[in-house]
């Protein structure tokens, strides 16, 4: 699976590397419309962070307490190599993004998808890691899902998507570590959850961090550490993560 997601990365992380190298060969551009880079730079990083587990884990019952999640670990070791400190601002994802397009936070992290609603008013980084959600089934089932009963988390978009595959949808509100049935699941998730990837994939998102609009150096300097990310690391963070119990 991997080496599929790898294969299929669009074109904008070409691009990406592309002006990360122009920026590391020592050209003037990009630059940042308000020095965020230079002022984070052995600074501090002020980074919205909104609960959407596992990508960011806040909870709210804990004052001042350090979210958890896979995107806040990606958080603190882009901090480490600029030598910086992290303060985290939790809040809605809604106002976050105001107070980002208005560059009151440097960054923030949501799980948000290339497809975030938000584009018109932040900026988005390249994606750093593409996740597919499948039809995962126990060894021996039958793969087609045609006419079978298949867990999936209530209000999601797949219980809908079930339906162009001749499935029936069951919605629950979490599904069981070890279902013994056919399952909607995330990728990384298979595994673990003891299934086989039936090759129903319904839904894709490509996951990304969100940057001022205008800040292009600093925006330059996440994706080159975005891009540096080796996809199966991040799997492991989310099966870590998972298994911590988010």
């Amino acid at each position: 699976m991997a080496s599929a997601v790898c294969a299929r990365r669009p074109w904008t992380r070409i691009l990406a590397a592309a002006l990360v190298a122009m920026s590391l060969g020592g050209c003037q551009w990009p630059r940042d419309a308000d020095g965020t880079l230079d002022r984070v730079r052995a600074g501090t990083i002020r980074v919205g962070v909104a609960h959407n587990p596992p990508w960011t884990i806040v909870d709210g019952s804990s004052a001042g307490q350090t979210p958890g999640g896979v995107e806040t670990v990606l958080v603190q070791r882009l901090a480490d190599s600029l030598g910086a400190r992290v303060q985290w601002v939790p809040g809605g994802e809604a106002e976050l993004m105001e107070a980002l397009s208005e560059r009151g936070l440097d960054l923030v992290v949501a799980g948000l998808d290339a497809e975030s609603p938000w584009e018109q008013e932040v900026a988005l980084t390249t994606d750093y890691l593409t996740v597919d959600m499948v039809v995962a089934v126990p060894a021996g089932a039958p793969a087609d899902v045609a006419g079978q009963r298949v867990l999936v988390r209530t209000g999601t978009a797949e219980a809908a998507l079930l339906s162009d595959h001749d499935a029936t949808a069951v919605p629950v509100a979490t599904l069981p570590p070890r279902p013994d049935g056919a399952a909607v699941v995330p990728d990384w998730l298979v595994d673990e959850s003891g299934l086989t990837d039936a090759g129903t994939h319904l839904s894709s998102a490509d996951h990304v961090l969100a940057v001022p609009p205008g800040e292009n150096a600093w925006q330059s300097t996440v994706e080159r550490f975005l891009l540096a990310l080796e996809p199966d690391e991040v799997r492991r963070l989310l099966l870590d993560t998972h298994r911590a119990g988010s």
